[in-house]
Formats: structure tokens, C-alpha cells, sequence
């Protein structure tokens, strides 16, 4: 929850001017009557910050071997409280049922992230791919990601 606080509180600070402060700052009278403009911004941090909150509440689960990462699904549903995702989230529900093998992509990923940030994990998302596909990870991909994450 700190790193989302932290996160959040850097974004305000670079979104403030450098030259004037926040109260003299005058704006330009709108140019047309659209009173909408502000919502897409509004909307996309708003996605940004809800699927930020999904992955911390599943990074600090109580249960230390439940700790993961958000399945595709979850991240979608979770960046749904946009509806504009709402679509998005519905295709991939559609697509992609979430399943036991996602989970445990999901959780040898968030390990593998943890000692190596910033790291490539297409290993991970090939293997999320194969979990969709087949509902399970043949014994190959499972060892391979095992090795990955410890």
C-alpha cells in the first residue's frame, strides 16, 4: 500500500506546475462547450489506480504461498471500474476463464519478479497463453517456470 501511496503522491508532484502555483494558475476560458473533456483522463488514472490497489491486495495476501500476481482477467475486471474496459473485461472473461493454471503462472511470476525486477517474463506469458488454452501447464512449462522463479 506504501509503494501506491508513494506512486500517487509522485504523480501529483509532477503534474504541478514548477512556475506558479496551483491557486494563482489561471486558466483559459474553454474553447468549446464540451464539458466531457476532463472523463477520459479521470477514467484512465481511475483504471490505473484500481488495478494498481488488485495487485497489491494480491501481492500481500495474509497466506504467503497465495501471494501472486493478477490474471489477465482479474487485472481487466479490476480496470473495468472505467466502463470503457467493461468490454474488454467481458472478452476476456469470455476467452480466458480463469483457472488453476493461471493462478499458478500468476504466482511463480509475481516470485520471479520479485528476485529479478524488471526482468522479461514472456516465459510467463507464454505460459499463461498455454494455461488458457488447456486449462493446465504440461510438465515442461511448469518445470521451466519453476526453474525461473526459484
Amino acid at each position: 500500500m506504501r509503494k501506491l501511496i508513494t506512486l500517487l503522491a509522485a504523480a501529483a508532484f509532477l503534474a504541478a506546475p514548477a512556475s506558479q502555483s496551483l491557486a494563482a494558475r489561471r486558466l483559459p476560458p474553454p474553447s468549446h462547450s464540451n464539458h466531457l473533456t476532463p472523463w477520459p483522463t479521470i477514467c484512465g488514472i481511475a483504471s490505473a489506480a484500481s488495478v494498481m490497489v488488485g495487485t497489491e491486495i494480491k501481492a500481500n495476501d495474509q497466506d504467503k504461498t497465495k501471494r501472486r500476481q493478477l490474471t489477465i482477467t482479474e487485472a481487466t475486471w479490476w480496470a473495468s471500474v472505467c466502463p470503457v474496459v467493461l468490454p474488454l473485461a467481458l472478452l476476456s472473461t469470455a476467452t480466458c476463464p480463469d483457472n488453476k493454471a493461471t493462478y499458478e503462472v500468476a504466482r511463480l511470476a509475481y516470485l520471479y519478479v520479485k528476485k529479478h525486477p524488471g526482468a522479461d517474463q514472456s516465459a510467463f506469458t507464454n505460459a499463461y497463453a498455454e494455461a488458457c488454452h488447456t486449462g493446465k501447464l504440461s510438465r515442461a512449462t511448469l518445470r521451466i517456470l519453476t526453474g525461473l522463479a526459484h
